[in-house]
């Protein structure tokens, strides 16, 4: 009859793990190896440190964690007394989030103004330190449509898992040619090439500036804006199609059904907006959506 060996199990005085837990195979040798011995090296004997650090492990405290399991009866304990463990990282460095950005913004360049776009970092990690693995990332801007954004969120994944989000703080530069005032505009005002000039401008700060002239050619101003200052979305407006006091067609859908009459605008209205109308033949007020010039809807 064949007698099995003893195990002996050598602990070493360094040694590295991956993984969150440290196994017993991971800080010695055990021998005789193979399958035999695979379940005494698969029994965890404590949580791994942070990636990238380090921690002690004494034998003595391995050893009597482990004294009620069977896989470890009649093991011949040998090797150092103390175990210093490390876990292996992945180190990224500022230089390394910031071509991570980059890479974003060239990989966006189609949602960007023509011309030189770059964001320089202000505020970011020093050094990040991930767990071993394959490693991957999503990077979300600050403002969705990237331009305006003063932050980036870069949320890493290995090997498919989460493992950290950082934001780089900073300042986003776009040099583009946009439309800019070249007069003090005032709300109302309709805009007109002779208002107009194109201009070289870091636009990095603004979320949607125009960057044609024939954008605007027409439309209204929405606030008063000074001379120089670049033309965004917010300070544009449709004309009005419908004025106050004008004489309008009103058509009354229900279902199928469309009946109109005559009613009286009592505000100017824009495409799309509601306004108040006065029913001329019942003299009430209505809620009315301006569906083109000289005609609004309701439905009833």
């Amino acid at each position: 009859m064949e007698v099995m060996a003893q195990i002996s199990v050598d602990f070493q005085a360094n040694a590295s793990v991956t993984g969150p837990r440290i196994l017993l195979g991971d800080i010695a040798v055990i021998r005789p190896g193979g399958e035999e011995t695979e379940p005494l090296a698969q029994l965890p004997v404590a949580s791994a440190p942070a990636p990238g650090k380090s921690k002690e492990l004494f034998t003595v405290s391995v050893i009597t964690s482990l004294r009620n399991r069977p896989e470890a009866a009649d093991v011949d304990w040998q090797g150092s007394e103390r175990i210093v463990v490390q876990r292996r990282g992945i180190s990224l460095k500022q230089e390394q989030l910031q071509a991570i950005i980059d890479q974003y913004l060239v990989e966006n360049r189609a949602r960007l103004p023509k011309g030189e776009v770059r964001f320089t970092s202000l505020r970011a990690p020093e050094e990040l330190t991930l767990p071993a693995g394959t490693l991957s990332w999503q990077v979300t801007p600050s403002r969705p449509g990237i331009m305006g954004s003063s932050s980036f969120s870069i949320a890493f994944a290995v090997d498919g898992k989460p493992a950290t989000t950082c934001v780089v703080r900073g300042r986003l530069e776009a040099m583009a040619e946009v439309v800019t005032a070249v007069v003090t505009l005032h709300k109302g005002d309709v805009v007109t090439d002779s208002s107009l000039v194109m201009q070289q401008q870091d636009i990095g700060g603004l979320e949607n500036p125009f960057t044609a002239k024939e954008q605007i050619l027409g439309m209204q101003v929405a606030r008063t804006v000074n001379a120089g200052t670049v033309l965004e979305q917010a300070h544009i407006v449709l004309p009005a199609i419908i004025k106050g006091g004008e004489m309008v067609k009103i058509l009354a859908r229900k279902g199928a059904l469309q009946l109109s009459t005559s009613g009286l605008a009592k505000t100017d209205g824009r495409l799309g907006e509601i306004i108040q109308v006065k029913n001329i033949s019942s003299n009430k007020l209505i809620h009315c959506r301006v569906d083109g010039p000289g005609i609004v809807s309701v439905e009833l």
